[in-house]
């Protein structure tokens, strides 16, 4: 790499997300590796909670940075691109879904999440029995429940990046997120006794 592309290179991963977006826009695809490398564990980490089978989530990945090129003028401008990447991630399983059979497999990922060990076999049995239970409860909420609780709780978006990116009001997520919460707990109880 000469030494004119390393300026360049470092200039790019210098740059806010909103800068990277527009020169996207321009035509420069550059930038785009910068955003990648800024974003995509975040992304798949996402997917791995959302989508509904965990072998297609880097190609997942892999599209929702592709797609993001390609809508780069639509950037709205925010600093960080995160809310606007995982928005395009949905949008995507969205398609799958309508695509591809229902969310049978949404929460094989959750039980693949590295826990520390735990001192006693009952306390791992135990520990998987409410993974288990947690999952289910998760699997069997509607599809736009389901993905508010796993965009706020798992992913760390706020009630109104959440709809933004499903183009819903504040109120309605809040509501969704909110009877999500009280559907699993009210499962988990039921499971307890």
């Amino acid at each position: 790499m000469g030494r004119a592309q390393a300026r360049e290179a470092l200039s790019a991963r210098e740059q806010t997300d909103a800068a990277l977006f527009e020169a996207i826009a321009r035509g420069d695809l550059g930038p785009l590796g910068v955003l990648f490398d800024r974003h995509h564990e975040h992304v798949r980490q996402f997917l791995l909670r959302a989508a509904p089978n965990e072998a297609d989530v880097d190609d997942l990945v892999q599209e929702t940075f592709l797609t993001a090129a390609r809508a780069a003028a639509s950037y709205d401008g925010r600093e960080t691109a995160r809310p606007f990447l995982v928005g395009v991630a949905v949008q995507l399983l969205r398609r799958r879904r309508r695509t591809f059979a229902r969310l049978k497999g949404l929460l094989e990922s959750f039980g693949r999440t590295p826990t520390p060990p735990l001192s006693t076999p009952e306390d791992e049995a135990s520990l998987a029995e409410d993974e288990a239970r947690l999952r289910s409860a998760i699997a069997r909420l509607a599809d736009e429940r389901r993905l508010v609780l796993v965009m706020v709780e798992w992913n760390g978006m706020s009630g109104v990046e959440v709809a933004r990116v499903l183009g819903t009001p504040v109120g309605t997520v809040w509501r969704r997120l909110h009877e999500a919460r009280a559907e699993v707990r009210r499962a988990l109880e039921r499971g307890a006794r």
